[in-house]
């Protein structure tokens, strides 16, 4: 693909950035739009690039593909210079997976994405249904796509051990990500209890949180991260936000967050979180936090997915 090429020099080393896979470079700060129509996404994603943003993050399930094409397309920026995720369900075979890849690429409106994920590691019915057999078709299917040039890395989204043990298989490409709930209040967590973090580290999977903020935590607990005691509290001896320190505390170890914002102040709060450290103490105090819990299980220790067959 014509733009591929371009894209690797545009990520070739830049800062603030982790490399997910070789040569692909993934923004630390992106602009995350899980529950966002395609208006609200437009609006959003016009004001986040205008302030500098280059990560967008989105999903076939989602559906506001449009609203994400609509705002590059008014932005006026180069493709090579951004860096777009999406996602394709799980529970599918081959065929089904394919044809899934090809629409949402069509409905951005691209010649390819960024980086590729499985949503699930079943599908996302009551059922649950999919399991080994369908990880591993859907894996193929992703291959596929990565090496016609479609995505530049491809990855998985709420795969625990197990899940990834069924890919890693048969797996011709590592998977590059795995995006899963992270936020302050779970780092004592077991390693169980993080979708098995350091495991996913030691195979060369970059780990990656969603809801760096706990937005479906509920609002008590969302809130224990942008207004609560320990975070404003930090905060202070930084002249920084509440959500900022929140942020800060996994793009410190080099953990990429996708916070969610329609607002312009917001927005750029969001994308202000280096040329500044949290120090060690204060790193410390947020690690041993035990709230907000985790979503799933509301015990701090399982996000509920290791329990999908």
């Amino acid at each position: 693909m014509i733009g591929l090429a371009a894209a690797s020099l545009a990520f070739s080393a830049p800062a603030q950035t982790v490399e997910i896979a070789p040569g692909v470079h993934m923004p630390l700060v992106g602009l995350g739009t899980w529950l966002y129509n395609s208006s609200t996404v437009e609006g959003a994603l016009t004001s986040a690039l205008k302030l500098g943003y280059v990560h967008v993050d989105t999903a076939a399930d989602y559906g506001n593909a449009a609203g994400v094409a609509a705002a590059i397309k008014k932005s006026g920026v180069k493709r090579e210079t951004l860096f777009v995720t999406t996602k394709i369900p799980g529970g599918l075979n081959l065929t089904s997976a394919t044809a899934a890849l090809d629409a949402e690429l069509k409905a951005l409106k691209l010649e390819y994405v960024d980086l590729m994920l499985v949503h699930f590691p079943a599908s996302m019915d009551a059922h649950l249904s999919g399991g080994k057999a369908s990880r591993q078709e859907t894996w193929r299917a992703l291959e596929g796509f990565h090496k016609a040039g479609k995505a530049r890395a491809i990855g998985v989204s709420h795969y625990c051990k197990k899940h990834l043990e069924d890919v890693l298989a048969i797996a011709t490409v590592t998977p590059a990500l795995n995006q899963v709930e992270y936020h302050v209040g779970m780092g004592t967590a077991s390693d169980d209890g993080t979708d098995d973090k350091a495991w996913m580290q030691s195979q060369g999977v970059t780990f990656m949180g969603f809801s760096p903020l706990c937005g479906p935590c509920g609002a008590a607990n969302h809130l224990e991260l942008i207004t609560g005691a320990l975070v404003t509290s930090i905060g202070k001896k930084y002249n920084k936000t509440g959500a900022q320190v929140a942020l800060k505390w996994q793009v410190q170890q080099m953990i990429p967050v996708i916070p969610k914002s329609a607002n312009p102040e917001h927005l750029q709060q969001n994308l202000d979180l280096f040329g500044w450290e949290l120090s060690q103490d204060d790193f410390a105090a947020l690690t041993q936090a035990t709230q907000p819990p985790v979503t799933g299980g509301g015990d701090n220790k399982t996000s509920g997915d290791c329990g999908i067959p």
